[in-house]
């Protein structure tokens, strides 16, 4: 999500000029729940990306109607705002603001819209099921979200989870279920078949709320093989309809939880409680909010910040004195909601630093280690095959791509860290060939 907020003059203005938003762009109206120190606007793109705009930006953008010049833009706007807006005005907001976001241009062509390009993106993704698919699904799924089912799936999960502890079968479960190939090929069945009901969650608590989910896909977040969900149009809920959506994969997690209780109930296969202990601790994982995972967009929802990796940057300038009036309206941030944004920067970055650092120290270890295991799997492959057994080869195969894909991320990670820091290199060094910093908009 982008956001621009600042406002210029230029010189010589066509009054008569006409502005037009770009194909497919949607005036969404107040993002609610914002924790900005003034109301922030949603502007959907035809490609689907929502921008977050200023209240100045977005009475810009419901003026422009395809034929109105740019005076009556301006004077609609002045009227909106209380701001004194004329056409030299409101062309630079066309020309230098809305038009590089792909919203609204006046003469000019408008190229493809910028796009997010975060450090931490999920690499090699793919489409697993279209948005036609999923929305399907959601529209089955989203009964669940009725407040009677949820109360009770949460009871029952209460009452099972306090029945496994206290039972002390989860360590012979563990026992039985570890050493034979075919169990191990169905736990990984099952938590692959949650995780992707996990991912429905989101897009049934999406629908449910109004919006429309997109596809459901997978890839790498750093090293770690994901799946994903984009419910992007759910910016246009409010705080509540946002959080159900980010909650509703955790939710998922439980419902299937609970049916997987009811199916050990039934059969007493021991590596159903297995599969239940590992689910838990994937709710856990997914809570944190140190990447881009659940806890991440729970916790940007309840302070009101929709992207809080963007508000690194504006802290770190001004942590080393190289703040300045952009960076401060870029963040605008209420009092209360700054010291929350502050305390997660100050616990997430030497985190992941301290991460990114361990793993490269240790690395040497992981790699003669994933080589040892690679050999350990091809071993277990060709003595499985010529016993003429089914499932350890096919275990010893898949252990080897679950072994591989850290490595493919990690390598896209690296590729994608020379590439930014080869592009910020040349800017820096085009700067100085021209005779020092120029100021640039923001996005």
């Amino acid at each position: 999500m982008s956001e621009v907020t600042q406002t210029d003059r230029v010189e010589e203005t066509d009054e008569q000029a006409v502005a037009r938003l770009a194909n497919g762009v949607s005036l969404c109206g107040e993002y609610e729940g914002g924790g900005f120190e003034e109301p922030r606007y949603l502007i959907s793109r035809g490609d689907g990306q929502m921008v977050l705009v200023s209240p100045l930006l977005y009475q810009i953008a419901t003026a422009i109607d395809g034929s109105r010049g740019l005076a009556e833009v301006a004077a609609r706007a002045s009227q909106a705002t209380g701001k004194k807006l004329s056409a030299a005005n409101a062309e630079f907001l066309i020309n230098e603001k809305l038009h590089p976001l792909g919203i609204a241009t006046l003469s000019q062509a408008i190229a493809e819209p910028p796009k997010a390009d975060p450090l931490l993106a999920l690499a090699m993704h793919g489409t697993l099921a279209p948005p036609r698919v999923v929305q399907v699904a959601a529209a089955v799924l989203a009964p669940l979200y009725t407040p009677v089912v949820v109360v009770l799936v949460l009871c029952g999960l209460l009452a099972f989870d306090g029945w496994l502890i206290g039972s002390g079968y989860l360590d012979l479960a563990f026992q039985q279920s570890l050493g034979e190939p075919a169990r191990v090929l169905l736990l990984l069945g099952l938590m692959v078949a949650s995780t992707l009901f996990h991912e429905l969650g989101h897009a049934a608590g999406c629908h449910y709320g109004g919006a429309k989910p997109g596809a459901i896909g997978v890839g790498i977040m750093l090293i770690i093989p994901c799946f994903y969900t984009n419910v992007t149009d759910a910016y246009r809920l409010d705080r509540r309809g946002r959080l159900r959506t980010d909650l509703g994969g955790i939710y998922f997690n439980a419902v299937f939880i609970v049916v997987m209780y009811g199916i050990y109930g039934w059969t007493q296969f021991a590596p159903l409680l297995v599969f239940i202990a590992l689910s838990h601790i994937q709710i856990l994982q997914q809570l944190l909010p140190l990447l881009r995972m659940d806890g991440y967009y729970i916790l940007g929802d309840l302070v009101g910040v929709p992207n809080l990796f963007s508000q690194i940057r504006p802290f770190l300038l001004r942590l080393v004195g190289r703040g300045d009036g952009q960076t401060d309206a870029h963040t605008g941030l209420r009092p209360r909601v700054r010291i929350m944004v502050t305390a997660w920067v100050l616990i997430v970055v030497p985190t992941l630093l301290f991460a990114l650092g361990m793993l490269l120290w240790r690395l040497p270890v992981y790699l003669s280690r994933a080589f040892t295991r690679g050999q350990d799997y091809w071993n277990m492959l060709v003595t499985g095959i010529g016993q003429g057994q089914l499932w350890g080869p096919l275990l010893a195969v898949i252990s080897m791509l679950i072994l591989l894909l850290p490595w493919l991320g990690a390598g896209a990670f690296a590729v994608r860290t020379y590439r930014r820091a080869s592009r910020a290199i040349s800017r820096r060094l085009k700067q100085r060939s021209k005779g020092g910093r120029h100021r640039t908009v923001r996005a």
